[in-house]
C-alpha cells in the first residue's frame, strides 16, 4: 500500500509543478498586459503556496498599481513578521511613499538600519533593495556602515562605485575603482568594462576626460603603479590617440610589464583606425624583441611568446603593404623588397596556416597588381597549394585568389575551372556561394547574360546576405539594360567591360568607359548605374570630395531607382565616417529608414542612427529625455 501511495505521489508531483508553472506564466502575462486585477490573486496564491519572494514582489506591485495600499501594507507586515527579511521593509517604505504617507515611508526605510545584517552578502542585498527604488542615499549609508563592520578596506568598493554611477557622480565612482585597483589590479578588465558601460550613458560627454584626469593625477601621486598606466593606455585608445597609446604601452613593457599581447591588440586597432605608423611602431617593437630561445636556467628576459612574435611579423608585413598602397611615391623596388620579406616569412612559417592565409594571397596580389607579374603571382599560390597539410578552408581561400588572378590576367576559362573546384568543395557554405558568384561574374564579363542571370537568380537565395545582395544588384543591372532594340548589346558590353576593369584594379580606364556611357546615353536607364559605379570608384580611391556630388545627384535625381537607397546610405556613411558631419549623416539615415524599409542597408543605417543620436545626446544634454 505504501509503495502504491509513493508511486501516486511521484506521478502527481510533475502534474502539480506543471500547473504552478502555467499559473505563473499566466500571472506574468496579465501583469505585462496591465491587467493587475487578474494578476494579483494569482501572485498571491503562488506566494502562499511557495513562499517565493518574486511572487510576493509582483503581488505587491500589482496592488500598488490597483492603489490597494492597505492590502499591500498588511501583506508586507505579515511577511516581515514571518521571515524577518529586512529588505521587505524597503518595499514597505515604497508602498507608503506611493500612497503619499511620507512619514510612514521614512520610518519603514529606516527600519533595516536597526536590524543591520552581519554578512557582506546581507549588506549587499539590503543596499540593492534600496537601489531598486532609487534610494541612493540609503544605499550609500548601508555601505558606509558595512565598511565599519567588515575589516577588509576594499570591501564594497565595486558596489559603492555602482551607487555613484547610478547618480552620475563619476569622480566618486572613479575614486572607488582606483582604490580597488591599487590593491587588486586583477580587477582591471572588470573595472574598464564598467567604465565603458558608463561612457555609453554619459549624456554630458565629459566622463572620458574625467577618467583621463583622474588617471594622470593617480600616476603623479603613485608613479610606480602599473595598473594606472594601463588605464591611461585604455583612455588614449578610446580617444583614438594611437601614437600616444603605443608609446605608453611600449614603456610599460620595457619596465617589465609583459605587455606584448596588449601591444599587438593596440597595433591592430591602430591599423583599423587608419594610423598605420603607430601600428607599425608596435609591430616593429615586438619583432625587434625577438623570439624566446630554449635556455637551461631561469630567465627574466622580457620577450614575446612565439605566437605573438610570429603574428607581429606577419601583420607588420600586411600593414606595410597597406602603407605602400596609400603612399604616392612608392617605387617598384619598395614592393619587391616587401615581397622578398613576405616570401622569407612564408617559408619560415610554412606550416602556420592561420598566419599564411592572409600573407600568401597578399603576396600574390602585390606581384600581380603592383609589379604586373601574374605568372609569378600564380606560381606563389600554386606553391602554397602543393602543401597537402593545408586546411580545407585555407586551401579554398588560396584557390579563390588563384581564380581571381586568372580572371584578371585574361584567362576566364581556367578561372571558371578553379571556381568550380571551390564550388564543389564547399557546397553548403559562403565560400561555395562566393565561387558561384564569381562564375556568374565571368559570364557577365564575357557576354553570356542569360547564363549569368540564371546563376544570379539562384544566388539571390544564398544564406550569405552580402553575396545574395551582390547577386541581386548584378541581376538588376543586367535586366534593366537588356534591350531588344540594342541587338548588339553595346551598352551591356560597355558596362561589363567597365566592371572587368574595376575587377582588374584599373579604375582610370573603367572611368573612361563610364563617362562615355553617361555622355552618350544621358536619358537612358544606364545613367544611374554608371553614376553609382563612378561614385564607388571615387570612394574606394579615397576621393570623397569627388564622390559627394555624384552620390548627391543619384539621391536627388534617381531617388526611387534601384541605386537611390544605396546612394542615400553611402552619403550617410560619408558624412559620419569621413566628413565628420553627424547632423547631415543623421538626416540621410533617417531618409533611408523612413522611405526604404526593405533596403539591404536598413539594419546598419538604424544602428548608425542610434549611435549618432546617442552621441548627440551626450554633446547636448538638454536633448536627453
Amino acid at each position: 500500500m505504501k509503495r502504491i501511495l509513493f508511486s501516486l505521489i511521484l506521478i502527481l508531483i510533475p502534474v502539480v509543478l506543471l500547473a504552478q508553472v502555467n499559473r505563473s506564466r499566466l500571472s506574468f502575462d496579465y501583469f505585462q498586459a496591465g491587467e493587475y486585477e487578474k494578476a494579483a490573486p494569482i501572485f498571491q496564491q503562488l506566494y502562499e503556496e511557495s513562499q517565493v519572494r518574486t511572487f510576493l514582489d509582483y503581488y505587491v506591485r500589482s496592488l500598488i498599481a490597483l492603489k490597494d495600499y492597505d492590502t499591500a501594507v498588511t501583506t508586507l507586515r505579515k511577511a516581515i513578521r514571518q521571515t524577518k527579511d529586512q529588505t521587505l521593509n524597503v518595499l514597505l517604505g515604497f508602498v507608503f511613499e506611493q500612497s503619499g504617507n511620507l512619514r510612514r515611508s521614512e520610518e519603514a526605510y529606516g527600519e533595516p538600519f536597526k536590524h543591520f545584517p552581519t554578512t557582506s552578502r546581507g549588506i549587499i542585498n539590503l543596499a540593492n533593495s534600496y537601489l531598486t527604488y532609487g534610494k541612493y542615499e540609503q544605499a550609500e549609508a548601508i555601505y558606509a556602515l558595512g565598511r565599519k563592520m567588515i575589516p577588509d578596506p576594499d570591501e564594497f568598493r565595486m558596489e559603492l562605485a555602482g551607487v555613484y554611477f547610478a547618480q552620475r557622480r563619476y569622480p566618486e565612482m572613479l575614486e572607488e575603482y582606483f582604490a580597488l585597483l591599487l590593491n587588486q589590479p586583477q580587477f582591471l578588465p572588470t573595472v574598464l568594462a564598467y567604465i565603458d558601460n558608463a561612457l555609453t550613458r554619459d549624456i554630458d560627454g565629459n566622463l572620458l576626460q574625467i577618467v583621463k584626469d583622474k588617471t594622470i593625477t593617480s600616476i603623479q601621486e603613485l608613479p610606480g603603479i602599473q595598473v594606472y598606466y594601463e588605464i591611461l593606455v585604455w583612455v588614449l585608445e578610446a580617444e583614438k590617440a594611437y601614437g600616444e597609446a603605443m608609446l605608453q604601452s611600449i614603456a610599460i613593457d620595457r619596465r617589465g610589464g609583459k605587455y606584448d599581447s596588449r601591444i599587438l591588440s593596440l597595433a591592430r586597432t591602430a591599423a583599423e583606425g587608419g594610423d598605420l605608423e603607430s601600428a607599425l611602431e608596435g609591430y616593429h617593437y615586438l619583432v625587434k624583441k625577438g623570439i624566446p630561445q630554449p635556455e637551461t636556467g631561469p630567465t627574466n628576459r622580457n620577450i614575446p611568446s612565439p605566437r605573438i612574435y610570429q603574428t607581429a611579423r606577419v601583420e607588420m608585413l600586411l600593414t606595410t603593404s597597406l602603407k605602400l598602397g596609400k603612399t604616392t611615391d612608392t617605387k617598384p623596388d619598395d614592393w619587391k623588397n616587401l615581397v622578398d620579406s613576405m616570401k622569407n616569412v612564408a617559408e619560415e612559417f610554412a606550416n602556420e596556416f592561420n598566419l599564411l592565409q592572409n600573407l600568401i594571397p597578399e603576396t600574390a596580389k602585390i606581384l600581380a597588381y603592383n609589379l604586373s607579374d601574374f605568372d609569378h603571382a600564380l606560381k606563389t599560390l600554386d606553391k602554397a597549394l602543393e602543401n597537402k597539410n593545408t586546411p580545407p578552408p585555407i586551401r579554398s581561400r588560396f584557390l579563390m585568389e588563384k581564380g581571381d588572378l586568372l580572371l584578371a590576367s585574361g584567362d576566364p576559362w581556367e578561372a571558371t575551372f578553379v571556381f568550380s573546384m571551390v564550388d564543389m568543395e564547399n557546397p553548403d557554405n559562403p565560400t561555395g556561394s562566393e565561387a558561384k558568384l564569381r562564375k556568374a561574374q565571368i559570364a557577365w564579363f564575357t557576354g553570356n547574360y542569360s547564363w549569368a542571370l540564371t546563376q544570379l537568380d539562384i544566388l539571390k537565395g544564398s544564406t550569405s546576405r552580402p553575396i545574395a545582395n551582390d547577386a541581386m544588384e548584378l541581376a538588376v543591372l543586367i535586366r534593366d539594360n537588356l534591350s531588344e532594340t540594342d541587338s548588339l548589346k553595346s551598352i551591356l558590353r560597355s558596362m561589363a567591360a567597365a566592371d572587368y576593369l574595376i575587377f582588374r584594379n584599373e579604375p582610370d580606364q573603367a572611368m573612361v568607359i563610364i563617362d562615355s556611357l553617361i555622355n552618350q546615353y544621358p536619358d537612358d536607364p544606364v545613367t544611374d548605374d554608371c553614376l553609382y559605379k563612378k561614385a564607388r570608384i571615387f570612394l574606394e580611391n579615397n576621393r570623397e570630395d569627388l564622390a559627394l556630388p555624384v552620390l548627391t545627384r543619384i539621391a536627388e535625381e534617381y531617388r526611387h531607382e534601384f541605386w537611390g537607397h544605396k546612394a542615400i546610405y553611402e552619403l550617410g556613411c560619408l558624412f559620419q565616417d569621413k566628413l565628420q558631419d553627424p547632423a547631415k549623416a543623421l538626416e540621410y539615415f533617417e531618409i533611408l529608414i523612413k522611405e526604404f524599409p526593405h533596403s539591404f542597408h536598413f539594419v546598419d543605417a538604424r544602428n548608425r542612427m542610434r549611435t549618432l543620436r546617442d552621441s548627440g545626446n551626450r554633446l547636448n544634454p538638454n536633448t536627453h529625455p
